[in-house]
């Protein structure tokens, strides 16, 4: 009777630490879930977003409504962000990776290079021209030769992107992939900026 209530509560002993540890085991992997959870968003449409609500402020020129400056890439938790059907993932200003794709760091800290300068430009031409705005001497030239830019910006991180991703989808292997990125240029905003110097706003926008 003794041994049979010994090994019974030997048994209960086990079963209730064995309860406790996937108890414990579960809260983990929660835990490890909520931390890994990931951010997405539609990089397309922020971009389209941005250049929808400056061109439509400039339209009304009420103070009150003035765009909000947003960054696209500068992300401090880690975002899946869409270009033209290619996830990147995002962190700390730096693109980590490219959904589906193994790429090398130095190609990875090129494509950073190369978006990270258009999404710092088109935030600060956006709070330039909010501040010149809200200035008491407003100078509307001024302000319509930085929208000029913002929006520039804009299309050419569009355009950056897109060729990126054609060159993804390209059916060579990987390593041609990681070569053809490594030879795009860096975005050259002010060459761009004087070209398109004389072109309407409207159009920019487009």
């Amino acid at each position: 009777m003794y041994l049979c209530y010994m090994k019974t509560s030997k048994l209960f002993a086990l079963a209730s630490l064995l309860i406790t540890s996937l108890s414990c085991l579960s809260t983990q992997v929660l835990a490890q879930n909520k931390q890994t959870k990931i951010d997405r968003l539609n990089g397309n449409d922020l971009i389209k977003q941005l250049a929808d609500q400056r061109s439509i402020f400039n339209k009304k020129h009420s103070n009150n409504s003035l765009p909000k400056a947003e960054y696209i890439i500068n992300r401090n938790d880690l975002t899946l962000i869409s270009f033209n059907g290619l996830g990147y993932y995002v962190k700390n200003n730096r693109v980590m990776g490219i959904e589906g794709l193994k790429l090398s760091d130095t190609v990875l800290s090129q494509i950073t290079d190369k978006l990270v300068l258009l999404d710092s430009i088109q935030f600060n031409q956006s709070v330039r021209s909010n501040m010149e705005h809200l200035s008491p001497n407003v100078d509307f030239q001024k302000i319509r030769n930085i929208d000029r830019q913002f929006m520039l910006t804009l299309r050419m991180l569009s355009s950056t992107v897109r060729d990126i991703a054609a060159v993804v989808k390209n059916a060579n292997p990987s390593l041609t992939v990681e070569t053809r990125i490594a030879k795009m240029r860096l975005p050259n905003i002010d060459k761009a900026a004087e070209k398109l110097k004389m072109q309407p706003l409207v159009l920019l926008s487009k």
